[in-house]
């Protein structure tokens, strides 16, 4: 997929020059983004995604037994009142043509507003789960007691209930996101954004882990050995937790949800995961539902979030070509050649502005606050001293010609 790291363009707008800014053709934008919604996959695409017994390793195997084991209703027949599990996980799934590995796809055809998945509580790791340990004054929040959970039950083996899911994870060396990236390799992204976000998220968290190693680790080596609570087995953890935990908005709480962590990222789903209550029940379960119908084969696909290219490479270790999130930077500025210069400078100061200001372009839409300020950029002939500072908002009195110039620049 096409990597967007993002870049700031600098513009000068002046009411005597006008500086063209390359925009993007919605119309066709939105026929591609809806490409995998309408188009239907190909035969090849259909072979990639069989689910014959050998396509499913034995640790998927494995998997799927304990997730029947453990209520989560996987049954690809039906039974007594309930209809067969819409789902099933295929080790290789398609997406526009191109491997987007494990993940679910339709068992069946599927409607809209359908359950996809239920997931019983009890299955599921937060950092209330068996969590137990004196922080010893180490400031922990829900990522590093998830953490730790996590490094502690992979040193169980076999005595960890979760043993069948973990075994599924990526091992160290299969994690490629870009903070454990080598020197060598980021010397390509010298200046981009993204280079900048890696080196800080790095900084972050060896400081994180040095601070607990210092507080918590060195204070109960025989609860936390270093040979298995270490920076290495920390990167692993927190990669996991990165690109795999949910947060459930109705628990208010970050959540690892086995299974439910199958489901690939689509910018233009709406569907999430989230807890409910279960009737007449005290409990409750991880479910999400169909945002639009599925045909048999399809990929179900959820949402990670509004989340930018840079944003899903950091964090997922992936980008979108057609990310309706993605976005640009222009920067805008009042030229020291326009007549007015010093008049709209007083001005906007008065107006606790600035005379340049960086604004987000994104794919689908311009920031309403860009268009105000280069109106205002692009006004001439008027004293500003009659205006207030709701000069600064577009209404229906403002000259016409200046909103047509300002469509113009950024077309």
């Amino acid at each position: 997929m096409k990597k967007n790291f993002g870049r700031t363009i600098p513009v000068v707008v002046s009411p005597k020059r006008r500086l063209g800014f390359v925009g993007i053709n919605l119309v066709k934008f939105m026929a591609k983004s809806e490409y995998y919604f309408k188009n239907p996959i190909n035969k090849k695409e259909k072979e990639i995604m069989s689910l014959s017994e050998k396509k499913i390793n034995g640790d998927s195997k494995q998997y799927i037994s304990w997730l029947s084991e453990n209520n989560v209703y996987i049954s690809s027949k039906s039974t007594w009142g309930r209809p067969p599990h819409p789902c099933l996980i295929s080790d290789q799934t398609v997406d526009e043509g191109e491997s987007s590995g494990r993940g679910l796809i339709a068992f069946k055809n599927i409607q809209q507003n359908e359950k996809i998945i239920e997931i019983p509580e009890s299955i599921i790791m937060t950092d209330k789960t068996d969590f137990n340990y004196d922080e010893n004054g180490a400031s922990m929040n829900e990522y590093d007691k998830l953490a730790i959970f996590l490094i502690r039950e992979r040193s169980k083996g076999d005595k960890s209930f979760w043993k069948p899911y973990l075994d599924t994870l990526p091992k160290e060396n299969d994690l490629k996101l870009m903070f454990r990236w080598k020197m060598s390799d980021m010397i390509f992204l010298k200046g981009s954004k993204i280079s900048l976000a890696t080196k800080y998220l790095k900084k972050k968290l060896d400081f994180q882990f040095y601070n607990l190693k210092e507080r918590l680790f060195l204070q109960n080596l025989l609860i936390f050995p270093e040979e298995i609570f270490n920076l290495q087995s920390w990167e692993w953890a927190m990669t996991l937790l990165f690109s795999r935990a949910i947060y459930l908005q109705n628990s208010k709480r970050i959540a690892i949800v086995p299974y439910g962590d199958l489901l690939n990222h689509n910018p233009f789903s709406t569907s999430y995961i989230d807890s409910k209550s279960i009737p007449f029940s005290n409990n409750i379960e991880i479910a999400m539902y169909s945002d639009r119908s599925y045909n048999k084969f399809d990929q179900i696909f959820t949402t990670y979030g509004p989340k930018t290219n840079l944003e899903l490479l950091l964090l997922y270790g992936f980008s979108s070509e057609r990310n309706p999130f993605e976005s640009y930077e222009i920067r805008v500025a009042l030229s020291k050649s326009d007549p007015r210069y010093i008049q709209k400078l007083l001005f906007i100061k008065e107006c606790e502005k600035t005379s340049e200001i960086t604004f987000p372009i994104f794919f689908y839409q311009y920031p309403k606050e860009l268009y105000e300020f280069m109106t205002f950029c692009l006004f001439s002939g008027v004293d500003l001293s009659e205006y207030s500072e709701y000069f600064l908002e577009i209404r229906e009195s403002t000259n016409f010609k200046i909103i047509k110039n300002v469509k113009k620049i950024l077309s």
